[in-house]
């Protein structure tokens, strides 16, 4: 009940975004963004039977999921409209997703008696977060991105919790999301290559745990053999992602970079006309590898700029940088902040539930630390990549689950056996 109930919240907040501010057909069928033209570029080529190709005439530059989804949308009379909508509604999931994630997480934690409080609240934060519903109306993959990386993280937590008895059917699951997570955004391989690990370390090397973590990881692997071999057939070469790695990390670490991305000078490059999608790619990695080589201090300075950010409190665009969109962007994002670090403390530096029935603080921070791996592992790919406040809002939900979790232990006392006191 409460999983529907969210999910419409989350349904009136995004489709109500996308109408109020697309609903005219001047605004609703143009396009802001450069990765925007480049995602419905690659959806119309599928949507006309030419496979996916980008301006360029590269065909592996961008994985295939989003592309796939938005070509679903290409024959409509108003296409862009119509896919904004179609995208908001799924992106509406990621409530009902996050009060799941967060019900497991309180199972790990010890915090039954908090889940009936806990749970709904993480996912009515998630269903009403500003930013969530702002991309949702953006023909970017954050909003479908989110969804599966909290459903794919719920799985994982609950696998990785030794009072609970392994299941197949979470390392099947949780390994179809993080093939889902791979198929929208490569740099989900990072996390998923570490949470089989962080599992087999978590139940301390038990048979059952290196079969439940090796499945984590062989589904999605075995779901990207097909793209591989398609790739191979196009490209001629083996690519298990995409062509894009070198001109991504050049972006981020070349002569000039400010951790925003700017690649329109990239388009006229004597050196890289002609080339092929292979040899493009290659000659922007290394062209990548040498800046970081010439001044790495450069590059650790960058580094901290791309953090800022990232973890900006308000838009770094700045048409966004002033008036209410600000406020709006600071006082949310201030306001979960200070919540999570509280739901974080509570967590793990305090004693709750009768005697013998709360984990370990070990336990407890290293559960805490699983639920926040994504925030760390994208927060540390964007400080060598581009930084800016789109790479954080896939991952916002598991700061709103803390958030839950502070607000809760921050607010009147009850009597409810295991809640933190």
């Amino acid at each position: 009940m409460w999983g529907l109930a969210l999910f419409l919240l989350a349904v009136i907040a995004r489709v109500g975004w996308v109408v109020v501010r697309f609903g005219s057909p001047e605004r609703s069928e143009t396009l802001t963004y450069p990765d925007e033209e480049a995602y419905w570029e690659g959806a119309r080529s599928l949507a006309a039977e030419q496979g996916l190709v980008d301006e360029f005439g590269f065909r592996a530059t961008y994985m295939p999921a989003y592309p796939a989804f938005l070509s679903i949308y290409a024959g409509c009379q108003r296409p862009l409209f119509w896919a904004r909508v179609g995208q908001a509604l799924f992106g509406a999931l990621a409530a009902p997703a996050a009060m799941f994630l967060a019900w497991r997480w309180c199972v790990a934690v010890s915090l039954s008696s908090g889940i009936r409080i806990i749970a709904p609240l993480a996912g009515t934060l998630v269903a009403l977060d500003p930013f969530l519903v702002f991309f949702s109306g953006l023909l970017l993959t954050e909003a479908l991105f989110a969804v599966v990386l909290v459903g794919c993280m719920a799985f994982a937590v609950s696998m990785a919790d030794r009072a609970r008895r392994l299941s197949i059917w979470d390392a099947l699951l949780g390994g179809v999301m993080a093939w889902g997570c791979i198929m929208l955004r490569p740099s989900a391989v990072f996390l998923v290559l570490l949470l089989p690990v962080v599992i087999v370390l978590r139940r301390r090397f038990g048979w059952r745990s290196f079969a439940a973590g090796g499945l984590l990881f062989a589904v999605p692997v075995l779901g990207l053999v097909p793209w591989a071999v398609r790739n191979h057939q196009t490209v001629g070469h083996w690519r298990w992602l995409t062509t894009r790695g070198g001109i991504s990390l050049y972006d981020g670490v070349r002569a000039g970079a400010t951790g925003d991305s700017d690649l329109a000078h990239t388009k006229i490059m004597a050196e890289v006309q002609g080339l092929s999608e292979v040899a493009w790619d290659a000659y922007f990695r290394a062209q990548a590898w040498e800046a970081i080589a010439e001044d790495p201090g450069r590059i650790v300075c960058l580094m901290g700029v791309k953090f800022l950010r990232t973890w900006s409190l308000t838009p770094n665009v700045a048409a966004y940088r002033g008036g209410m969109v600000a406020w709006i962007s600071g006082i949310w994002m201030l306001a979960v902040l200070i919540l999570a670090m509280a739901g974080f403390c509570v967590v793990v530096g305090r004693k709750y539930g009768r005697e013998g029935d709360s984990p370990s603080r070990r336990e407890r921070v290293a559960t805490a630390f699983l639920l926040l791996l994504p925030v760390i592992v994208f927060t540390l790919l964007h400080m060598v990549f581009v930084g800016s406040v789109r790479y954080r809002v896939p991952i916002m939900p598991f700061i709103c689950v803390l958030a839950a979790t502070g607000l809760v232990a921050l607010g009147p006392r009850r009597r409810t056996g295991n809640l933190p006191r």
